[in-house]
């Protein structure tokens, strides 16, 4: 999938935070935009996370994404022929 222009993103950290966060990053010897979008993805991507949503919430920011070409698609029975076999 191509992937977007990165957005930007501000936030408000606790000082406790904010300084284990600067610690890793200096340990890695790397920005801390780095360490937030890694811990983002290890979080996102905890299947628990996804506990409770719909196949909807899970992909709704595609949809509408991809043009058939077919104007009539969504109304035309001819469209449905052989469906599901």
């Amino acid at each position: 999938m191509k992937q977007s222009k990165a957005k930007s993103l501000s936030l408000k950290l606790p000082s406790a935070l904010d300084i284990k966060l600067r610690a890793v990053a200096r340990r890695r010897g790397t920005n801390l935009s780095s360490i937030v979008r890694e811990a983002l993805e290890v979080y996102l991507n905890d299947k628990k996370q996804l506990e409770g949503l719909s196949f909807y919430d899970l992909a709704k920011d595609l949809i509408g994404c991809v043009d058939s070409g077919i104007s009539d698609l969504a109304h035309n029975p001819k469209h449905m022929e052989g469906y599901g076999q």
